[in-house]
């Protein structure tokens, strides 16, 4: 499902991944895509990766930390691409703005851990190949060349982000020369998110689950939440996710219109028992 409000962000992205593909990966234009939480980046980008029959691998900038450190490094993260067989991959790096500072003058205030990070996604795309953590605990160098990458982010929710502002954020001058192209994408309208809810394929699981709650129902009242906290929703398309767990799990409520808080309201005792082949009974 394409969006309106991305139609021609949507249409540029889209011929950056026919290239890629035509050219076998010869061609590689890795860029940075900015916009608010929310606004459907890498909803748009798993699309495009399907609509192209493209292997997809979606990476979580700020979980990853500096190689040599506890926790997930890229050589971890990357671990997939050793799977991928030289297909096409794309490689897309949420929450990548989450590696800088806000205000930062070229990354020299910016965190050791979070800097190295960088400095190693620079290695990987100035190089043919990567190391990654590959079985037994050991590392392997494994092929890059016919990976494309897409580093996406917030940036605090700035509009018409260009290179001397990601400069500003603390993105390497080496990065930005290999990582040169810059797209924004636009908040998402309420009748977007409407759309999006329509053809949710979580919802469509939970009435296959719950086949006595009709459709219409779940869809009008979540219609009328989105319009009724709109102008204050920071979190975007993930907030129709959020809602339809919210109705199934909760029986039909999704609290008021001032806040979505995702907790139960009923008690569980410690000695009560769940039959896990009843379903409960939501109000209709």
């Amino acid at each position: 499902m394409k969006l309106k409000e991305q139609a021609q962000l949507t249409a540029d992205l889209s011929k950056i991944l026919k290239i890629f593909k035509c050219s076998g990966g010869a061609i590689r234009p890795h860029f940075m895509l900015t916009g608010p939480s929310g606004s459907g980046k890498s909803y748009l980008i798993n699309m495009l990766a399907d609509e192209h029959k493209l292997d997809y691998l979606e990476i979580n900038a700020a979980q990853l930390t500096k190689e040599g450190t506890s926790g997930n490094s890229l050589s971890k993260a990357l671990s997939p691409l050793t799977n991928s067989q030289q297909s096409l991959v794309i490689c897309f790096v949420d929450e990548f703005d989450k590696l800088f500072i806000s205000g930062n003058s070229n990354s020299s205030l910016a965190h050791e851990t979070t800097n190295g990070v960088q400095n190693e996604f620079l290695k990987v795309l100035e190089s043919d190949t990567a190391a990654v953590f590959a079985d037994y605990g050991k590392y392997a160098n494994i092929s890059v060349k016919t990976v494309l990458f897409i580093f996406a982010g917030a940036f605090n929710g700035e509009k018409d982000i260009n290179l001397d502002r990601l400069r500003e954020f603390g993105v390497k001058t080496e990065f930005l020369g290999r990582v040169g192209l810059v797209f924004n994408a636009k908040p998402l309208s309420l009748n977007s998110l409407y759309e999006i809810l329509e053809n949710s394929e979580i919802l469509s699981t939970y009435l296959r689950l719950f086949p006595d709650v009709m459709k219409e129902k779940v869809v009008r009242l979540i219609r009328e939440f989105l319009a009724a906290t709109y102008d204050n929703n920071t979190i975007g398309i993930r907030l129709i996710n959020t809602l339809i767990h919210q109705y199934f799990i909760k029986g039909g409520e999704l609290g008021s219109p001032k806040s979505c808080p995702m907790a139960f309201q009923t008690a569980l005792k410690l000695n009560s028992e769940v039959n896990e082949n009843s379903v409960p009974a939501w109000k209709s």
